[in-house]
Order: structure tokens, then C-alpha cells, then sequence
């Protein structure tokens, strides 16, 4: 049985920034908020079965919530490069947030509206109404998020979008993960299901060029510390100020596994989606102190003739997304 919590911990534009927290039986825990659906807490067992947070978090509301953290972000996740578009024939210029391209929509995007929440018997749906042209987009968008968990340690989350005209659509979840709870980051063991990735150029903009991640520091086929080659002399590291922040071609039904071999936590993630964004943190505060694991559709897809269908959405072609965090210990489950 789900036990769910709420208080108000802050105002923020003449409204209520309310916390839920969603709580197994077993003391898993989500603790997530009404602005932005932003994921600030979830609690798991270590081998000793002590919990503790393993996502990156504000301490107090903030409402600019700079690197995104554990946000919605939409309606289009990633950049967009110059931030130029071109839908049924009518160019549209999106704001420059980013250097000289739009990242997650905007400086306004889904991860700093304050959504509508209700609860179900396991989890939360929230819900947000976006107006056409808001953040520069056409249509009208009508936006639905369900956070579901179990007694399994595991949160589902599904992404709904329905519009009454063309548009863009590609979300995804901003989470930060480190399972060591801040004691070994870079030690944590990364396995990506991916044969090739898309390179990025000096703005971080995806460029169209698609490269094998055989003998390159993007190889993750099978587990290795995420720190092993992060500091390689390899220009699409360096592009990305030291780091991974790249999109990796996801083989299907294969899980994304994250393993910290200090505390025994392990995170897989399922998704609908075929691409996933390594984002290893090379612009926080505390360079590569977390992991974004951010399952979407590609980056920059409108711009890419042969990716462009899969993020234009209409009235006849609702937007759906899952992905699932299945958390554990591994001497319980592997």
C-alpha cells in the first residue's frame, strides 16, 4: 500500500509549491514537486539496508532550478540548433537560452510550470495545459505525467501529450543519479545498450554525424566505471567540456544499468524511447558528482531529415513516452 504525503514549502508567482512524497511500505520513497514535476528525493537500501537519497537536489526551492534537476523538461528536450525550426512549411525562431541554441524549450519550458497534481492508488498525475505559441511552438499541448512506484523499488513514469494541431514533442526526466550517495561517482559501473552515438559540436548542438562506439571512450557494451575514460584525450569529450553529453542509439529491449559497487545499489532502465542522453555533469557546480540517464527521442530530430517524423506530433498522432527505474541491491537481485 502507498502512503502519499504533501506539504506546502514554498510561493512562487502567487501559488503554492507543494512537496509529495510517495512512500512504499518497504520506506521506498519519491519525493517530488508540483512545479516543474521535478524529482528532488528517492530514497533506497544500501547492501545494509540503510537508505539514503541518490538523486542531485536544491535545498531550498528554487525556482531557476539551474541544471534542470530531476525536472520534466519539454516540450522539446535537448537543443535545438540556432533554435530554428521548420514545420508544413513555416520557419519558427526559438529563444537563444543555451549560447547560440535553444536548450529544453526555453528559459520557460515544462520544467518551471506549476502543474496540477491528484493522486492515484499508486503514484501521482500530474497535468499541465500549454497554449499555442507558448516558448515559441505551435499548437495547443495538453500534458500528462504519471509517477508510479512499487514495493519492487520501482518507479514508472509515462509522458502523455495530445494537440490540436502539428508540433514538437520530446520529453524526458532530468534526474541526476548517484547511487553512492556522494561518496564515489565516477566509480559507478555503466552498461548502455548502444552500438553508436550521435556527436556533438562546440555548442553541444548534435551534429547529424552517427559513430561507432567501438575502441572509443563510448563504449559502455558492457559495465565499466564511468570514470574510466572520461578523461581521455578525445575531442568529443572535450567538446562536451570533459565529459559525456551525447546521445547513445539504444538497442531495443536491452536495459540501461547503472551499479554502485560500494553501496551494492543498482538502477535498470526500460524505455519506449531508442535514444538516451549520457549526460555525466560537466557543467554542475561539482564536475561529474551525478549521471543524467535521459531516455527521448534524438536531440535536434527536427533538423535531421531522416529523424524530423519522430518528434512531429498531431491531433491524430497523440505523444506517448514510459520509462522505468528499476532500483535493487544486487546481492537481493541483479
Amino acid at each position: 500500500m502507498l502512503q502519499i504525503k504533501h506539504s506546502i514549502i514554498a510561493r512562487h508567482e502567487q501559488q503554492d509549491i507543494i512537496e509529495y512524497q510517495l512512500i512504499a511500505v518497504n520506506g521506498f520513497q519519491i519525493n517530488l514537486l508540483n512545479y516543474g514535476g521535478i524529482i528532488r528525493a528517492i530514497y533506497t537500501p544500501d547492501k545494509n539496508g540503510k537508505l539514503a537519497n541518490i538523486v542531485a537536489y536544491h535545498e531550498q526551492f528554487d525556482p531557476e532550478n539551474d541544471g534542470h534537476l530531476g525536472a520534466i523538461t519539454g516540450r522539446i528536450a535537448g537543443r535545438i540548433a540556432g533554435g530554428k525550426f521548420n514545420l508544413d512549411g513555416k520557419d519558427y525562431q526559438l529563444a537563444l537560452n543555451n549560447g547560440v541554441n535553444n536548450l529544453h524549450a526555453g528559459p520557460n519550458g515544462l520544467d518551471k510550470k506549476i502543474w496540477n497534481v491528484s493522486e492515484l492508488s499508486d503514484g501521482v498525475e500530474l497535468t499541465y495545459f500549454s497554449p499555442a505559441g507558448e516558448c515559441g511552438f505551435p499548437a495547443n499541448v495538453a500534458f500528462k505525467v504519471r509517477y508510479r512506484i512499487s514495493a519492487e523499488y520501482r518507479l514508472s513514469i509515462e509522458y502523455f501529450a495530445s494537440c490540436d494541431a502539428p508540433t514538437l514533442l520530446n520529453l524526458t526526466n532530468h534526474s541526476y543519479f548517484d547511487l553512492s550517495a556522494g561518496v564515489n561517482s565516477l566509480g559507478m559501473e555503466l552498461t548502455v545498450p548502444a552500438e553508436s552515438f550521435a556527436e556533438v559540436d562546440a555548442s553541444g548542438c548534435v551534429t547529424g554525424i552517427i559513430s561507432s562506439v567501438v575502441n572509443t571512450p563510448f563504449d559502455f557494451r558492457q559495465a565499466k566505471p564511468l570514470g574510466r575514460d572520461i578523461y581521455q584525450a578525445n575531442l568529443q569529450l572535450e567538446l562536451a567540456n570533459q565529459g559525456y553529453d551525447h546521445p547513445f542509439l539504444l538497442n531495443p529491449n536491452s536495459p540501461i544499468k547503472l551499479v554502485d559497487p560500494l553501496s551494492q545499489r543498482y538502477l535498470n532502465v526500460t524505455t519506449t524511447e531508442n535514444c538516451c542522453v549520457v549526460y555525466s555533469g560537466n557543467f554542475r557546480p561539482i564536475k561529474h558528482s551525478s549521471l543524467c540517464l535521459e531516455t527521448q527521442k534524438m536531440p535536434n530530430a527536427i533538423n535531421w531529415p531522416e529523424y524530423r517524423q519522430q518528434v512531429i506530433f498531431s491531433p491524430t498522432k497523440p505523444y506517448f513516452s514510459q520509462t522505468e527505474w528499476q532500483f535493487g541491491v544486487l546481492n537481493e537481485s541483479a
